[in-house]
């Protein structure tokens, strides 16, 4: 027993025996040690981001290559990404770094067509391991333009009292449409809807800026959210009517200077009337 005090202590004195160096030196090499694996590319570690967006990309690259997404894309999920990450750079990295994307150039025929979910990798962010969303079914149409699609007006409301207008122009007279085929075939004109009652109460040349519709042969209203609308390669989000008021004023009809002569023998003039009464002149 008195031997294994005298372990003890020499073990407790071994301890204690300048012990603020010693808690200095094992300090400093946890630092080292800290720093050599921070520095060390070949160590990685794990990390998880939920709620990753989604980036689509080549959106004109598929337009020009003759092709549009007419649903698939309207509501991406986000994704949930596992990633070794370099030790070094372990606290800065952020889901961006990995770019997650659908690239749609891979695209070559319509129907429907299940895209990839790309992802980027570096020395600096390191590797993505998984992707909870891997692909995304998308429906692809061919994308096509008509030309020379006439422009008609819809005209609704009164004229404002005390003038009259005269026939309303539409610029321009003609559209092009472009977008999904099976949308863009069943047009047939565009409406320029215009409301007479918001014309001022000044005579002249009034200029104004209406919403417009496509509509298929039938006159029925056509979901537009595919279509581009343009003219002279301009986008349109409206259509310029022209309108011309002039200041109107009621004639009376006058009966006395209706006839002339004398009516035939036993007939008597009773009574002589106009049907209208009046007439409006601008």
């Amino acid at each position: 027993m008195p031997d294994l005090k005298r372990v003890l202590k020499k073990i407790a004195k071994l301890f204690t025996h300048n012990w603020q160096w010693k808690l200095l030196s094992l300090f400093l090499a946890i630092c080292l040690w800290s720093g050599l694996i921070t520095q060390d590319d070949t160590l990685t570690r794990e990390k998880i981001f939920s709620d990753v967006a989604i980036n689509i990309t080549n959106s004109d690259t598929l337009r020009r290559n003759g092709f549009i997404i007419v649903s698939g894309l309207d509501a991406l999920p986000t994704a949930r990404i596992h990633v070794d990450v370099p030790q070094k750079n372990y606290n800065t990295v952020n889901a961006s770094n990995y770019n997650l994307r659908v690239d749609l150039s891979r695209i070559r025929e319509a129907g429907e067509q299940t895209l990839p979910v790309l992802s980027s990798s570096s020395s600096n962010y390191g590797t993505v391991t998984s992707i909870s969303v891997d692909a995304i079914t998308v429906q692809v149409d061919e994308y096509i333009t008509r030309s020379r699609i006439p422009v008609r007006i819809n005209t609704t409301g009164d004229v404002p009292s005390g003038y009259y207008a005269g026939e309303a122009q539409v610029d321009p007279a003609y559209v092009v449409v472009s977008g999904p085929r099976s949308v863009v075939e069943n047009v047939v004109r565009c409406v320029a809807d215009y409301d007479l009652s918001t014309l001022g109460t000044t005579s002249g040349t009034e200029r104004t800026a209406v919403p417009f519709r496509l509509v298929d042969g039938d006159g029925n209203t056509i979901d537009s959210a595919l279509i581009d609308v343009t003219t002279q390669n301009v986008s349109l989000d409206s259509i310029i009517v022209t309108q011309t008021l002039y200041t109107a004023k009621n004639l009376v009809i006058n009966t006395s200077d209706l006839v002339s002569g004398s009516p035939a023998s036993g007939y008597v003039i009773r009574r002589i009337s106009a049907e209208p009464a009046t007439l409006e002149a601008a």
